[in-house]
């Protein structure tokens, strides 16, 4: 088993990817919009996935299915409010149907994993974060992420709390370069600070994903993501948490610009993450690399991700049957028609592009 989230390239695997995930075993794999051009086909995408992994449990199968700028189901039809809009209508209800719809989609798609919701707070910086986030203080986030959070998880659905410990001060978008922020410790954990969302939701989160900004304060060398003293000390430690940790991205220029992705991920699974994310490029030679920095871990890192890795996986159930065309078709336009039913109810603002959007 290698504790890897992996992207694929197409629609289809190809050759090359059959022969190198049925030999490396990663943990899981993430699709984008590239990967989702037709419902029925990604049903198929997804089946060859399981079929290629060995053991007794069910792979990852991800997607960041967020809602609003950030929707990989664009090309079939699916495009869902963001939680910037639920969030401004101040209604459960509204928040609990967009989950349902949600579900219903990624079941089918045969996903079992969604990363999100995202806990940060509402910001104008060009961070990558407007229009993703439910609010701009604790009580907001944590009402309705927590809605969102547990329909999805009673719908059969693991979710994954990020952007750990909070991106809404960066003043930097991380697909580009790395945040800086100078934030405290005591700031984070204050009333209103970035963490409390986390902490509020921490028994109800099978997962939590470690962003990339360095916090001065606590670890000026490292990015959060591979930080022992952001993860290991804090998250792991003073929190308490102890289900699984993935961290964002691998590829994005926050890490890209200082390491390289094998090292990048030896120095996460060391900091006490679990699973790394490989989203972008992924080659033989990359994933060779990457099994070897693995097999020269310490057993005792190794073993503590494994740990946490099967006790996620024990969660994921078997999937469920693909929706017929007929019932695609009636639940698309339900989707519509709830989307137009939002959007007569809350005005969507315009952000600062971002790659999270394109992908």
């Amino acid at each position: 088993m290698l504790p890897l989230i992996v992207g694929v390239e197409g629609t289809r695997l190809s050759e090359c990817e059959v022969e190198l995930f049925s030999r490396m075993q990663p943990v899981g794999y993430i699709l984008f919009s590239r990967n989702i051009e037709d419902y029925e086909e990604t049903r198929e995408l997804t089946d060859a996935l399981r079929r290629l992994t060995t053991g007794a449990y069910e792979p990852i199968i991800a997607l960041d299915q967020e809602g609003g700028r950030v929707i990989r189901t664009a090309a079939i039809g699916i495009q869902l409010p963001s939680a910037a809009a639920l969030g401004a209508l101040a209604d459960a209800d509204w928040v609990e149907q967009a989950a349902l719809y949600s579900s219903r989609c990624l079941h089918t798609l045969g996903v079992n994993t969604v990363l999100a919701p995202v806990l940060d707070y509402s910001s104008d910086r060009a961070n990558a974060l407007g229009g993703r986030c439910w609010g701009d203080d604790s009580q907001t986030v944590i009402s309705y992420a927590g809605v969102w959070n547990r329909v999805m998880q009673r719908s059969g659905i693991l979710t994954c709390g990020k952007h750990f410990p909070g991106m809404g001060e960066a003043q930097q978008d991380p697909h580009f370069s790395l945040p800086r922020l100078t934030t405290t410790r005591e700031e984070i954990l204050a009333e209103n600070g970035s963490a409390i969302p986390f902490t509020a939701l921490m028994g109800e989160l099978p997962s939590i994903m470690v962003a990339h900004p360095v916090i001065m304060e606590m670890d000026a060398e490292h990015p959060a993501s591979l930080s022992p003293v952001v993860i290991g000390e804090f998250l792991r430690r003073q929190l308490g948490y102890d289900g699984l940790v993935f961290t964002d991205d691998l590829c994005m220029g926050a890490i890209t610009e200082s390491y390289g992705v094998p090292e990048a991920m030896a120095l996460s699974l060391k900091a006490g993450c679990d699973v790394p994310l490989v989203c972008h490029n992924v080659t033989p030679d990359l994933l060779e690399e990457v099994a070897q920095v693995f097999s020269t871990l310490p057993k005792e890192v190794l073993q503590a991700s494994n740990e946490r890795v099967e006790r996620f996986r024990v969660l994921i159930p078997s999937p469920l049957p693909p929706m017929s065309f007929i019932e695609w078709r009636e639940y698309v336009s339900d989707v519509r028609v709830f989307c137009s039913r939002v959007e007569e109810k809350a005005q969507e603002g315009e952000w600062s592009a971002s790659p999270v959007q394109r992908y």
